[in-house]
């Protein structure tokens, strides 16, 4: 027998069920994990027991996928529980935003695999996709951009959207109804150019800031001596925090050039009164800073590794690993900070095949990362697979990038790693990809999981030289 993502023990039976339908739930003080449930299937009868109401969900999503594995379905006992907390998968709707139905699409194929965490990109340069009523002017003119010019995207027309709260709303309750937590993400101090677009008083030239309507890393970021500026972005975050009900709220920090900072007053000034030593440190203030308020608001923040270079960032924050040196990170994990794994290499979904093929996401070892001691792998939350959307347009492309590489991240995400087996899992993503193609999801094909050398070499040169 064999399921994405494999169960921690199968025990199989003579025979085939005369039921097609779990017959009875039962809640029991003898399952301790809440995610963890027990699936018996006998010829007469078929019982979900679990430890809490999310275990029998999860119970639930099983035997949906065996009964669309299997014409009859076998006789046999399942014991499963999951091997990380956080079992992520993020989608950028800030460089090209996506319907409510066809995230519903995307956030319901996650959950058949278990995932249990939505991180939702809603703010970078390029647009703001949130409505606030606190303050509208930010969502009208920050979520509209003159044209595209993304390579190998480009259009001359007006580009813009964003989710309104009735949106927001129906996103949260159907995740919720999945047992998947959204983790919102307003990202600072760069990747900011959206909101300094409506308030291009909070940088440090106070000069006008445009929308960027390209991919890329841009010096207008956030004048971290301007105590006005920390008093608005609280101010969208509050609006959030009521928007998204959950533990965990991400506030970015990747990506963020910092020489304005070098000559700007107000941050010299800052950096003269906290007796930082560089802007590095800098930054660190900063994150700490937002990190705090959203304590105070019942949330835990995460932040890229990025925000690590200062080496003065609170260990109370969650580190999410991306891209650059591991040493950092590494180091943070080892003195008991949580980490979330989502390596650019090769996690990253936005990347062609023949960068990251199948079997290398499937190959991914979150023990091994980094040279982690037994002790410091303790510290990984889970892991995470990202998909950006400068060059992705449409729900097709999409889906087609992300699947079924994303059955290959739950797999990792839940399943202990000695009932692994590439081969097999492959046998069986190939059966899963018709029936998900059925419910509208397009899977790469087969043919395309894991290019040959030639291929690679082509698919890469024509994804990074522009039409």
């Amino acid at each position: 027998m064999r399921l994405i993502p494999q169960p921690e023990s199968i025990s199989m039976f003579y025979g085939y069920s005369l039921s097609d339908e779990i017959n009875e739930k039962l809640i029991s003080g003898e399952i301790t994990d809440d995610e963890g449930y027990e699936l018996y299937i006998s010829p007469d009868k078929i019982t979900a027991t679990a430890g809490s109401e999310k275990g029998l969900y999860y119970a639930e999503v099983t035997f949906r996928q065996i009964k669309n594995l299997y014409a009859k379905i076998p006789c046999m006992k399942i014991k499963d529980r999951p091997r990380f907390s956080h079992r992520g998968f993020m989608i950028d709707c800030a460089r090209h935003i996506f319907s409510v139905d066809e995230l519903k699409s995307m956030i319901s194929t996650a959950a058949d695999f278990k995932f249990n965490k939505f991180h939702w990109h809603l703010s970078d340069d390029q647009g703001f996709r949130m409505e606030l009523e606190n303050m509208p002017e930010l969502t009208e003119k920050g979520s509209v951009r003159k044209c595209d010019t993304f390579r190998n995207c480009h259009s001359d027309k007006e580009y813009g959207g964003y989710y309104t709260k009735k949106d927001i709303a129906e996103i949260t309750d159907f995740c919720k109804e999945r047992y998947i937590d959204i983790i919102p993400e307003l990202d600072m101090p760069g990747h900011l150019s959206a909101f300094l677009h409506v308030y291009p008083e909070f940088t440090c030239s106070g000069e006008p800031v445009e929308i960027k309507t390209k991919q890329g890393i841009f010096s207008d970021i956030l004048c971290i001596g301007n105590e006005n500026a920390f008093d608005a972005l609280c101010r969208v975050i509050d609006e959030m925090c009521e928007m998204f009900p959950y533990g965990k709220f991400h506030i970015g920090g990747d990506e963020v050039p910092k020489h304005n900072w070098k000559t700007c007053p107000k941050c010299r000034k800052m950096m003269a009164i906290q007796g930082l030593s560089d802007v590095n440190e800098l930054q660190c203030y900063f994150t700490d800073k937002m990190a705090d308020y959203l304590k105070n608001k019942g949330k835990t923040c995460i932040v890229w590794n990025d925000s690590l270079k200062g080496g003065n960032l609170s260990d109370r924050l969650t580190v999410q690993y991306w891209n650059g040196s591991k040493k950092k990170t590494v180091s943070a994990a080892e003195k008991g900070q949580n980490i979330i794994l989502s390596p650019f290499m090769p996690y990253y979904a936005d990347y062609p095949y023949s960068m990251h093929s199948l079997k290398s996401v499937y190959a991914f070892e979150p023990s091994s990362f980094g040279g982690l001691s037994e002790e410091g792998i303790k510290s990984i939350e889970g892991i995470e697979s990202p998909v950006w959307t400068e060059f992705i347009t449409d729900i097709q492309r999409l889906s087609y990038l992300c699947f079924p590489r994303w059955f290959a991240v739950a797999e990792t995400a839940w399943a202990a790693p000695e009932n692994k087996n590439y081969r097999s899992f492959c046998d069986v993503t190939k059966k899963l990809v018709k029936v998900y193609k059925n419910k509208g999801i397009n899977s790469a094909p087969e043919a395309d999981w894991n290019p040959s050398v030639f291929s690679r070499l082509k698919n890469t040169l024509s994804f990074f030289l522009p039409l």
